[in-house]
């Protein structure tokens, strides 16, 4: 989700239903070597408009968690932050090849000491520590199962699991079976335990908790451009009626919301890099409404905010004449 879960949109996705998210990926190296400030953007929090607050960090030594740890809950705002989320899943090369991320999935003992490590650090600073993986490094070693039981016997207190191997990346379906036996072999470890993986809809995540037994659903890319599927999912999930539960969200809803995460990353960061940032997210919004491939472009190659109004005004007018 790294250019997604901003804090403008973790915002959004709270009111919209949304129990609590991540920050972006933060190198918790980066942290040690260069304090808070290099990367405070990505990790800024906002307990008033996003409730439950979490600070995802990846590394692949246990030393820099620790300090890591310590030296954000130093600074006057970040120490306000309920949950430190370590990442061991993030299948991207360039943080693979240092051993972070899903990288971890191939050294599993030295995984292991990084939770266990980690959560002596939190215990002490009054945290929750929590970690997101993978059912596995590619298809030959799919070593979910052993792997959750080592990050729960260090002292995880949730463990997360998409349902892809690292080598799969985002392609192909999400094995929820695999996850299954993962939340199998913890289930007695007293640790909650949340299945992600293609929940796309109300169905799709009320499948998933009912194959894999997860006490919960994490969402991710289906919630790009699309805010409103928390609500969504928790009505569902509340009354098991997909008709009353289901809404169409209009194009004017959608361009409407764009502009207020927009605005918002413009008071967080700049208009500049708001709306250059932006243009990685601002197709998610208009995609499958007629003429989506026009306005894509259009966006993307916006560089101020009243560019994108005048692309979306536009738009919306031409909507209304029926062209």
């Amino acid at each position: 989700m790294a250019g997604f879960s901003c804090v403008t949109f973790r915002g959004i996705c709270h009111g919209l239903g949304s129990d609590y998210a991540p920050t972006e990926l933060t190198s918790a190296r980066s942290v040690v070597m260069n304090g808070v400030g290099k990367s405070y953007r990505f990790m800024r929090i906002n307990p008033e408009t996003e409730g439950v607050t979490c600070i995802q960090l990846f590394g692949n030594t246990p030393e820099d968690f620790t300090e890591a740890m310590k030296i954000i809950c130093e600074d006057e705002l970040l120490s306000r932050v309920d949950i430190f989320d370590i990442n061991m899943g993030c299948p991207v090369q360039k943080v693979v090849k240092t051993g972070a991320g899903s990288g971890l999935l191939k050294t599993p003992k030295l995984a292991g000491e990084i939770v266990r490590q980690s959560r002596e650090a939190t215990e002490k600073l009054g945290k929750v520590l929590t970690v997101k993986t993978r059912i596995g490094f590619n298809d030959s070693s799919k070593n979910g199962p052993e792997f959750a039981k080592i990050l729960a016997a260090n002292g995880a207190q949730a463990i997360c699991v998409h349902g892809r191997t690292a080598a799969q990346m985002y392609a192909g379906e999400a094995d929820w079976e695999q996850i299954r036996l993962m939340r199998e072999s913890v289930r007695d470890c007293g640790v909650y335990f949340f299945a992600n993986g293609d929940v796309k809809d109300g169905p799709s995540a009320r499948k998933i908790l009912d194959v894999t037994g997860a006490d919960g659903v994490m969402i991710g890319r289906a919630a790009c451009g699309n805010p409103w599927l928390f609500s969504e999912v928790k009505d569902y999930l509340l009354c098991q009626n997909a008709d009353k539960t289901i809404k169409n969200i209009s194009f004017k809803e959608k361009c409407d919301m764009l502009l207020s995460e927009l605005h918002g990353r413009i008071k967080e960061v700049g208009e500049k890099t708001a709306v250059c940032e932006m243009r990685g997210v601002m197709p998610h919004y208009v995609k499958g409404f007629p003429g989506a491939s026009r306005m894509k472009v259009a966006l993307c190659r916006a560089s101020t905010e009243m560019e994108v109004r005048q692309i979306l005004d536009d738009c919306l007018r031409l909507k209304e004449d029926g062209l």
